[in-house]
């Protein structure tokens, strides 16, 4: 296969940010101080973004300086300064300042302050200042420079990317495009492209997809041991009861009701609050009404993995007893007549053979995925037969589904 490495693949997705950059950078070269803070959760483009950025400030005539700080091109992390003074000019030129999440690379220098004076010129010159932080986090940047009246602040919150984009990053980084089975997978990073570059690059590096008629086969059910380190390394990075969070959700489900987190953690919702707010933070996850969602079900999947299996079912059985004794605790079920049979829960004898060897699968701990390559099908086939269990059982969760087969 002919393949491109990470940072030559092109820049996907991001044409409107491109545009105000683009347009930032022409109003610092008119004499304007500019702050931009381009916010955004880990590995969801923020470094290539500056990456292109700076590479658009040498177009137009920004020089990068020379010293420690100055950079190439295509560096991948372009963090510090793009200080300008044109060749040849005895004038200062504009000055880009790129400073990428100071927090994702300890040791970083600090960002330098600048008083800035009239007009919105600092003591270098006009400044363009391109912030990388993540979600919830104020740009670090001196107060008085993002509150001065004449200095542009803008913000931009980088999300995933399109179906269509992420299709084409995925047929670069493989050099054919991928089949079915792999589309699936890919669809599962939910659009984030450090998880889709990581997760084909380990593919093809651990030989789990082939080319096959000019599309490129999924292989293997497991995961490239590049795609874990890369979520275990970024976790570390987060507080332990952040992380004990992330995991105990990440076990349970891609959704997760908050009353099941407090449940499992022992506590309530409202003192969950603290560190729910360090959880969204994270960006792997957003609230729905009383739910946590994942926003990738990939991610969600490497997060449960990085816990020890052990550790992963001791939990799912802790969650499959703590959830109906603490709802019949709260609420006794009333006497009341047998329903109609259309409208009770299946018994296990009412299940067909085919029924009975997905909750069997499902018992396993395989993924939609997993039990899709087992059983030769697709996994939109998967899981219409769970939700048809789901409904069958009356339950919501792979949990419950469990547990009421086997009362059943």
């Amino acid at each position: 296969m002919n393949t491109l490495l990470a940072h030559e693949v092109p820049l996907y997705g991001r044409e409107r940010e491109l545009a105000l950059i683009r347009e930032l950078l022409e109003h610092g070269r008119g004499g304007g101080a500019v702050v931009l803070s381009v916010e955004g959760m880990p590995g969801i483009g923020k470094t290539r973004l500056l990456t292109e950025a700076a590479d658009l400030a040498r177009r137009l005539g920004y020089v990068p300086p020379r010293g420690p700080h100055g950079h190439g091109a295509r560096t991948h992390r372009p963090a510090a300064a793009l200080t300008g003074r044109r060749v040849g000019s005895p004038s200062p030129g504009p000055r880009l300042v790129i400073v990428d999440d100071p927090r994702a690379a300890p040791g970083r220098p600090p960002v330098p302050a600048r008083a800035v004076g009239p007009r919105g010129r600092s003591g270098t010159g006009r400044d363009v200042w391109l912030i990388a932080h993540r979600p919830g986090e104020a740009p670090p940047l001196p107060a008085a420079l993002l509150a001065h009246p004449a200095v542009r602040t803008e913000r931009l919150s980088l999300g995933p990317l399109a179906r269509t984009d992420t299709h084409r990053l995925a047929h670069d980084v493989l050099g054919a495009p991928p089949a079915r089975s792999l589309s699936s997978l890919v669809d599962r990073a939910g659009g984030h492209p450090r998880l889709v570059i990581d997760l084909l690059t380990g593919l093809r590096e651990e030989n789990g997809v082939r080319l096959s008629g000019g599309e490129v086969e999924l292989l293997t059910e497991r995961l490239p041991a590049r795609l874990s380190s890369r979520v275990r390394e970024t976790l570390e990075r987060y507080s332990p009861v952040c992380r004990q969070l992330l995991c105990v959700a990440a076990v349970l489900g891609d959704e997760v009701v908050y009353g099941d987190l407090a449940l499992m953690t022992r506590t309530s919702v409202s003192a969950l609050l603290p560190t729910l707010e360090e959880v969204y933070a994270t960006g792997a996850v957003r609230n729905v009404g009383t739910r946590a969602v994942f926003q990738s079900p990939l991610l969600r999947r490497l997060i449960a993995e990085s816990v020890p299996a052990s550790v992963r079912l001791a939990l799912e059985q802790e969650a499959a007893a703590l959830r109906p004794a603490h709802r019949a605790q709260q609420h006794p079920a009333p006497a009341r007549p047998a329903p109609p049979a259309a409208d009770r829960p299946a018994r296990r004898g009412e299940l067909s053979e085919r029924q009975r060897g997905l909750v069997a699968l499902v018992a396993e701990g395989l993924t939609n995925q997993q039990i899709a390559s087992r059983l030769a099908l697709s996994p939109h086939t998967v899981n219409y037969h769970l939700r048809k269990l789901f409904k069958l059982y009356g339950v919501s969760s792979r949990i419950d589904l469990l547990r009421a087969a086997r009362s059943n």
